[in-house]
């Protein structure tokens, strides 16, 4: 019964992302960067990632603090949750006096400035919503959750597209109006979510506000916000340092080619969410997280690889479905680059999660820290002579180098066994579906007819190896469950 439940929540949490933020990617994000031109949505994304990239101040790790202790007691919303909001309130201070020092010093316009405001806002709400919504998780009401999960992305492809696509306001569209939907939306979703709070765990009663509290709960997340803050450095200052060194034109080129590994990350983050609380319950008991661990990682990497082998052969057919009038050989080796790490970044979802809930903290942060000093000075000099390439290889040689790193460390603190045959039965995977998508392409076989192949091959193999198991993953549901 519990299996039942704890399944049913996982696959509406995935069917309900899976309908909506491929939208948004596909239909609205795409069709803002058409709109506006390759400058605008170059320089938009530059200055997102910017503000993306010192998004950890704004919460300091309170959101996990806050879902970690909910259990402690009935009156935990009633009297902690003031605090909570109080030091989020404080942090927001200070995350916009950051951005905007950093706006300066990287001497962007005035009128960047004001994008990075209204950006600040957009991550400000973010955050606040993302820690509202662990008051609902925490409290097992998982369905509501998945629904706010994804009511500000409804929101906002409403908003864009009245906007986008009605003949009044298309010719007029311009980049503040995408940031002002996505604020409107945010701030919607926000008030939802304290409105069912409010009304169904209990009400919020600010008599309780005690500002050493605020100060000491910031105090012992510090850690853990410079992990996050050094990991955002490594995954993120590829746009800016584009749009800074080469040009805004470049960091859009680059976004038309991320976009899919953008869309495809959200999905193993999902993962990553429903494995942190996993894990961290197997370790807490005392369970070899081994088991689990492998099972973990030949359902998300035989996927992974799988998706590269159909992305590299089909990429020319995939990018011109997207963006007809901008693919050309650049751009699909600048996809083939990026769509290649996915992978690395699954492995990352995986084994770094591990490693978090062991809080092996100062571990992380060296690694993190070792990421950004790597990432950022490959992209010094490959940007400088390859451009918008030079960035993608440089993401692909991160990723990889930190998920090799991530799996060293994990076989090392945890005792993993190196099982070789089924690392030989990942590179059979990949070799297998290289060789029908080869066949594929060669016969001209559309697009679609190709994933629905692709997929019922894939399925096929990976069943007939024995990479997929049901019975197994089953059976490691039920012990984290009892």
């Amino acid at each position: 019964m519990l299996r039942k439940y704890f399944i049913s929540n996982i696959t509406i949490m995935l069917l309900l992302n899976l309908l909506v933020k491929p939208v948004w990617i596909f239909l609205i994000d795409r069709n803002v960067q058409l709109q506006v031109g390759h400058d605008e949505y170059g320089l938009y994304t530059a200055l997102v990632s910017l503000t993306i990239i010192f998004n950890i101040l704004l919460d300091l790790g309170i959101t996990n603090y806050n879902n970690k202790n909910l259990a402690a007691g009935d009156d935990f919303i009633e009297t902690k949750l003031p605090n909570m909001i109080a030091a989020k309130g404080i942090l927001s201070a200070v995350y916009f006096v950051v951005v905007f020092v950093v706006a300066v010093v990287f001497q962007y316009s005035e009128r960047a400035i004001h994008l990075i405001f209204l950006l600040a806002v957009v991550q400000m709400l973010n955050s606040f919503l993302l820690f509202l919504r662990s008051n609902v998780s925490a409290n097992h009401d998982f369905k509501t959750d998945s629904l706010l999960s994804v009511l500000d992305k409804i929101l906002m492809i409403g908003i864009c597209s009245f906007l986008l696509f009605s003949p009044f306001y298309k010719s007029e569209f311009v980049i503040e109006w995408f940031i002002y939907a996505q604020i409107i939306a945010y701030l919607l979703a926000v008030l939802v979510a304290l409105l069912i709070i409010i009304r169904r765990y209990s009400k919020i009663n600010f008599s309780h506000f005690s500002l050493k509290e605020v100060f000491s709960v910031c105090k012992k997340s510090i850690p853990y916000a410079l992990f996050i803050l050094l990991m955002a450095a490594y995954m993120r200052t590829d746009l800016p340092m584009l749009e800074r060194l080469v040009g805004a034109e470049e960091s859009s080129i680059y976004q038309l080619a991320y976009r899919i590994l953008d869309a495809a990350n959200m999905i193993a983050f999902l993962f990553a969410g429903i494995l942190l609380p996993m894990f961290s319950r197997m370790l807490s008991k005392k369970i070899s997280v081994e088991n689990l661990v492998a099972t973990t990682a030949n359902i998300m990497l035989t996927a992974s690889l799988a998706l590269v082998a159909f992305c590299i052969i089909y990429a020319r057919n995939i990018l011109s479905l997207l963006y007809p009038d901008d693919t050309n050989s650049e751009l699909i080796l600048i996809f083939s680059f990026l769509i290649a790490s996915f992978p690395a970044y699954c492995i990352m979802y995986i084994y770094s999660t591990l490693l978090t809930a062991n809080w092996n903290i100062s571990l992380l942060i060296k690694i993190a820290l070792f990421g950004s000093i790597f990432s950022i000075s490959l992209n010094v000099v490959l940007i400088h002579f390859l451009h918008a390439l030079g960035a993608a290889i440089t993401c692909f040689s991160v990723q990889w180098v930190l998920g090799f790193i991530y799996i060293s460390y994990c076989v090392r603190n945890f005792q993993l066994s190196v099982d070789y045959k089924r690392i030989g039965k990942f590179i059979l995977v990949l070799i297998l579906m290289f060789i029908l998508n080869v066949v594929l392409h060669y016969f001209n076989v559309p697009l679609l007819y190709a994933i629905g192949v692709n997929t019922c091959i894939f399925l096929f193999i990976v069943y007939s190896i024995k990479l997929w198991d049901r019975k197994i993953i089953e059976s490691y549901l039920d012990n984290i469950k009892r």
